[in-house]
């Protein structure tokens, strides 16, 4: 499907046949543990040039929280645990490195996991 370089959130039933557009600029999700919040990152100011902003969307009241991240987020964030999201910062030369940060919008700066590493995953 041709999206104009849009990336939704869509919902959709199977057995219906049906798919309806929940937001738009919405990219990457990741479920929480407890199923109530998705992790997702944004393009910067509607451009995916200008980088990619890490929020959560909490599925009950439709409130985006943003984190406390500023820089731009790379690939997928994953839940660590039920309070706070694992993510990867590439570099200039290509390299990249993991950080965490609190998924409730704190002011808590971002924490580095690991230098050169990639993808994050909570296993356990």
């Amino acid at each position: 499907m041709y999206t104009k370089g849009h990336r939704y959130l869509v919902q959709g039933d199977f057995a219906a046949r049906t798919v309806r557009t929940l937001r738009d600029r919405f990219a990457c999700p990741s479920l929480s543990p407890d199923g109530t919040r998705l992790a997702f990152k944004s393009p910067i100011g509607g451009d995916p040039a200008r980088g990619w902003h890490l929020s959560v969307l909490d599925l009950a009241t439709d409130k985006v929280t943003a984190t406390a991240e500023t820089r731009s987020v790379d690939d997928q964030a994953a839940w660590l645990d039920d309070a706070t999201l694992g993510y990867a910062q590439v570099h200039d030369d290509g390299t990249k490195d993991l950080w965490s940060v609190p998924a409730d919008g704190s002011v808590t700066p971002p924490r580095l996991l690991l230098r050169n590493a990639h993808s994050p995953a909570a296993l356990g």
